[in-house]
Parts: C-alpha cells; sequence; structure tokens
C-alpha cells in the first residue's frame, strides 16, 4: 500500500520487548541466541507486523559474533575507565560483548591490536587512537570493519567521530588565566600526536595571540601524558624559567602530576603558582585547594560512540559517518588566582 511505513528490525524488538541484537540473532537462526519462548515471541510478532527479512542483510547478520572490540589509549586512566563503561552499558543492553584492549599510548601496538580485532572477527571497533596518520584505520576499513573513533580524530578517514571542542576548552581556561593576570603561561601537554593533544595546544596558542602576547616556546612542554610526565614536566620548566606564574596541563594524569611536583618542591597552589588541568577528578573538588578543571562529558562519549556504532550494525541501509561534538565545563574552583607580586625563588623554596 502506497505510503504505508517499512516495517524495521527495530519496530519488531520494540513489539517483542526485547533488544535489535535479540531479534537479529533469532531471525538469523543463530542457535542458542535466547530462550525457545523468547524466539517464538520474536518471530510471531515478525509475522504479525509483515517483517520481511532482506536476504543479503540476513546472510551478513549470519556471520555476525556480537562482539564489538574496544580500543583503548591507557585503561589505567580514569578518563577511559569512564568511557568504557558507557560504551559497555550501552552495548549490553543490546546483546553485545565488548573487547577491551590497551595501547599504552603507543601507535605501534594500536595498528597490532587493530589487526588483531579484525582477525577474531569482531563486528566493529569503537577506538581512541594516538596516531596521526590514518593508514591503519583506512585499511580496516576498506576491508569492511565499521569503526567509531572516540576523544579523538583523524583526517580523510570515513568513519563516525565522537569527541568535544577541545581548542575552545583549552582557550576557555588560558583565558581565564590571562584575565587573572597572568603572562607567564606554561602548558604542559602529550607528545602531539593525538589530535586533541594538538588541539589542546592550538587552543593555548590562539588564546595568547588573541590578547597579543608573545608565545614562548620554551613555556611548551611535551611529555608522556603519564603522572610522571606530569612531575618531569613540572621540575623541567621550573628550573629553566623561574618567571612562570602558572601552569596549563592538558590531561589528567599530568595534572596530578604536575601537582605532586609543586607541592613536592615546597610551592603552595596558587599563592606561588596557578595550576588548571584537563579532565576533571572526583576528588578535585575536595583537595586543598579544590582544582580548577575542564571537565569533560566522559560517560556520555561512551553513550554516544556505541549508539552510532549500533545504529550503523543494525541499520538495513548504510549510514554516512556524522562528527559529533560534545560540550565540556570549565569549573573554577581555588587552584588558580591572580599571580603573585613576587616570583617564587626555586632556591628559597628548597
Amino acid at each position: 500500500m502506497k505510503g504505508q511505513k517499512k516495517i524495521t528490525m527495530q519496530d519488531v524488538a520494540r513489539e517483542a520487548e526485547v533488544s535489535s541484537a535479540t531479534v537479529s540473532r533469532v531471525l538469523a537462526g543463530v542457535k542458542g541466541a535466547t530462550s525457545e519462548a523468547t524466539a517464538e515471541r520474536v518471530l510471531h510478532t515478525a509475522r504479525r507486523l509483515g517483517y520481511v527479512v532482506n536476504s543479503v542483510a540476513a546472510s551478513l547478520r549470519k556471520e555476525k559474533t556480537f562482539s564489538v572490540g574496544l580500543i583503548l589509549a591507557d585503561i589505567s586512566n580514569p578518563f577511559f575507565g569512564g568511557l568504557a563503561r558507557g560504551v559497555e552499558n550501552t552495548l549490553k543492553s543490546e546483546g553485545f560483548s565488548v573487547l577491551l584492549a590497551n595501547t599504552d599510548n603507543d601507535v605501534t601496538e594500536e595498528k597490532r591490536l587493530l589487526r588483531l580485532m579484525m582477525e577474531k572477527q569482531v563486528d566493529a571497533v569503537i577506538m581512541s587512537s594516538s596516531a596521526s596518520e590514518n593508514d591503519h584505520i583506512l585499511d580496516a576499513v576498506a576491508r569492511g570493519m565499521h569503526i567509531v573513533l572516540v576523544d579523538t580524530e583523524l583526517k580523510d578517514v570515513p568513519v563516525d567521530t565522537v569527541v568535544v571542542d577541545n581548542q575552545q576548552a583549552a582557550k576557555k581556561a588560558v583565558d581565564y588565566l590571562i584575565n587573572l593576570g597572568h603572562r607567564n603561561i606554561a602548558i604542559i601537554t602529550g607528545k602531539q600526536q593525538a589530535s586533541f593533544d594538538q588541539e589542546r595546544l592550538e587552543g593555548y596558542r590562539e588564546a595568547l595571540n588573541a590578547k597579543g602576547i608573545a608565545i614562548c616556546e620554551d613555556l611548551i612542554f611535551s611529555s608522556d601524558s603519564t603522572y610522571l610526565g606530569g612531575r618531569h614536566a613540572i621540575k623541567t620548566l621550573i628550573r629553566q624559567d623561574p618567571s612562570i606564574t602558572a601552569f596549563f596541563a592538558t590531561n589528567n594524569l599530568m595534572t596530578i602530576g604536575a601537582l605532586s611536583e609543586i607541592l613536592a618542591q615546597g610551592f603552595t597552589i596558587p599563592q606561588d603558582f596557578s595550576l588548571i588541568g584537563f579532565d576533571d577528578m572526583e576528588w578535585y573538588p575536595i583537595f586543598k585547594p579544590a582544582i580548577t578543571a575542564i571537565s569533560q562529558p566522559i560517560y556520555q562519549l561512551g553513550i554516544i560512540a556505541a549508539q552510532r556504532l549500533l545504529n550503523a550494525l543494525l541499520s538495513e541501509q548504510p549510514l554516512s559517518p556524522e562528527r559529533i561534538v560534545l560540550n565540556t565545563e570549565f569549573i573554577i574552583r581555588d587552584s588558580a588566582s591572580p599571580p603573585s607580586l613576587s616570583i617564587p625563588s626555586v632556591t628559597e623554596k628548597k
């Protein structure tokens, strides 16, 4: 009948009160996909609604493993724990299991793990890439692997990406320090491979340029995106430039390292140095002083990445890739204040 709505798998799932993945498994004839009673309910609902199984799609569904690879840069980082929880909670409600893998921010390991996921024949991969080049992603896509990038993006890669506006968020933090009166602001950042590191550094530069403040390359310190990387950055920067009055650390582990080293050297925050971090932590509000930070919607990043993946896997038509940008929140607390009239002396504090 002309104008009649086409019945979809999602319609059957809703009427049968099961997940779309369960409908897919039952209609594909996957043994043990669910209980006999549930399978019968799904089949009855499909017949009642007049759902017609696309023969090509059905043949593809028979090859599904209902597993998804999740490749993360550093699972010891609480940020990725929250992201993984969002991904897994969303996928398991639709009958998919998650295979977790950790790259330790190593691009060679990232490439190996992506190949391994393809060998394991996962249905799709969600990944936070540490790479600056896209060859391995393009190769996987060309081989039919569906990929969603989360927290990072790569140019000229036809995949869904779910990110935040890193440049604008960083600019807002540095603007705040400038408005407090700081001019010698150091940035502690990762090794400039991943897109978020590049974008956060660009936000720092943009803020300084907009206020006519000369950018001193010596105040830009790239290191491992770790606690030890943050400590090393502070040691080096304080030693080489005692005129610094504020630090902006571009991830949570480096912020913690920076905080630890500042205090270990006998300095106080914000009296001697102001400090702002990218990524909020649960204990930041109760620390003395409470840490000013940029908060990312971590759990939501994981949820939306998983939803985009499910939409693609369960759709009967190819979907165009989308770039989804979520908002951050700049949380002003007590770790940043106007600079002291006197520059702290490294010798005196030690």
